[in-house]
């Protein structure tokens, strides 16, 4: 008689123990989910700003271009955390540039032992970045994008000759 007592025991902790690791699987699930969501969400407003700060340095461009001002400054630039990328030249573009010299604002990518390749940045500006071309575009290579609370990035764009200038 023991021995059914036991069995008993044994065969309601096998129960337990499936329906504690489901629930656990469940709540991994729907903390997934949940990330999936915000980072969806805010992947897409850091687009948005992105592309109305790409809007502001085109208005810039084509005020320096017809000669209405020499320089401008954006202070506050936003998307925070993400790059300020010139592709110019011979060098390879992301699509949106259509193979011109372009201004990109991209996520910065995943790196492999803290190295960012280009051809990771290329790829980041294509899916999530927003990029103006620009003709006569001065090489400027990348800068991050701070926060306010960090001292913020401010950019400067000038017209040195033909040349445009974009400086941090």
């Amino acid at each position: 008689m023991d021995k059914k007592i036991l069995n008993k025991r044994g065969m309601l902790l096998a129960s337990e123990v499936l329906k504690i690791v489901l629930a656990v699987i469940c709540i991994v699930f729907l903390v997934y989910l949940l990330f999936s969501i915000y980072y969806a969400n805010s992947n897409a407003q850091n687009q948005k700003e992105a592309q109305s700060t790409v809007g502001r340095i085109g208005d810039i461009i084509s005020r320096l271009n017809n000669g209405a001002i020499a320089s401008e400054s954006i202070p506050d630039v936003t998307p925070v955390s993400w790059n300020f990328v010139s592709f110019v030249g011979s060098q390879q573009k992301p699509n949106l540039c259509a193979g011109a010299d372009c201004l990109c604002i991209c996520d910065t990518p995943s790196t492999i032992l803290g190295i960012i390749t280009i051809h990771s940045q290329i790829s980041q500006c294509d899916s999530t970045g927003a990029c103006i071309a620009v003709q006569n575009l001065k090489s400027f290579g990348t800068f991050g994008i701070k926060s306010v609370s960090n001292g913020g990035t401010t950019v400067n764009i000038t017209k040195a000759g033909k040349m445009i200038e974009v400086l941090n």
